[in-house]
């Protein structure tokens, strides 16, 4: 089982997580508020209304979910990152499997 992270505006974040999970390459989404400072250019930003956004997926599926994340990501410069997990319980990542088809 993989997690794959990315951030986003609030107001991108449910358009990207209906598409990831109508297309099954997650079968799951949590979505956090969050604020992110960051350097652009020359200067410091703040993003008052961003969401953080946690996928779960199969290990297969991990790297086409990031792609399809940079596709219909809003950012020019997206974070996407996937983490592997050393130990998940037996029973969520045989439903994980069961409903991204195996």
């Amino acid at each position: 089982m993989k997690i794959v992270l990315t951030t986003c505006p609030s107001r991108n974040s449910k358009k990207i997580t209906d598409k990831i999970l109508k297309e099954k390459l997650a079968a799951c989404a949590l979505e956090i508020d969050s604020k992110s400072s960051y350097w652009w250019g020359k200067s410091i930003c703040k993003d008052e209304k961003e969401k953080l956004i946690i996928f779960k997926t199969s290990e297969k599926l991990s790297k086409k979910l990031m792609e399809r994340i940079k596709e219909i990501h809003p950012y020019s410069t997206p974070f996407i990152s996937i983490i592997d997990l050393e130990k998940v319980n037996v029973e969520y990542e045989k439903w994980l499997e069961d409903v991204l088809g195996g």
